[in-house]
């Protein structure tokens, strides 16, 4: 298997905590760029005469070919997309050829965002939104159960806290002394 962009980023002793992934639903849009166009080929050679078929070919076959270019690029966006936390920073890398990378290290990550709608909560997905201080804002749409991806970045805070020896600061919890 090959290295990852994280996996090369990472600095001696760093670990990956969790990977997030897009959701399946990604990839729906695509697909339907693809098959609608597809689907009206096959359906013209059914019930269309041939006369209007000649004209009729031509113009599917242009849409076939921008679904397949559309999926090309929605294909290269997704699998060329990694989001991760390690144990000492947040990592997010766009970009196949050219590349688009945020990284936030832990300690300065202020406020991690989620955001479902109602049918991201049924079927699993939302946008994780990670505010860092003085780093900018890191949002990623369409994320795979981004609960669980939140609560990995909210853990790796609390274990780097209680390794560098700072104590939490949790509503109810006394403050540094």
């Amino acid at each position: 298997m090959r290295a990852t962009y994280i996996d090369k980023a990472l600095v001696p002793g760093e670990e990956v905590i969790a990977r997030a992934h897009y959701h399946w639903l990604n990839w729906i849009v695509p697909g339907l760029a693809v098959a609608v166009p597809v689907a009206l080929q096959i359906a013209s050679w059914i019930w269309v005469g041939t006369g209007t078929r000649a004209w009729l070919n031509y113009l599917t076959f242009g849409l076939i070919v921008a679904g397949l270019l559309y999926f090309l690029v929605q294909f290269i966006r997704i699998r060329a997309t990694e989001i991760a936390v390690t144990d000492r920073r947040f990592i997010r890398k766009t970009g196949w050829i050219g590349r688009d990378t945020a990284e936030i290290e832990l300690r300065s990550i202020e406020e991690v965002g989620l955001k479902q709608t109602v049918w991201g909560r049924i079927l699993g997905y939302g946008t994780l939104t990670v505010r860092g201080t003085g780093a900018g804002i890191v949002v990623s749409p369409g994320i795979d159960d981004p609960k669980i991806f939140q609560r990995a970045i909210q853990t790796a805070q609390e274990k780097l806290r209680v390794r560098l020896g700072v104590q939490a600061l949790h509503p109810g919890a006394p403050g540094p002394s």
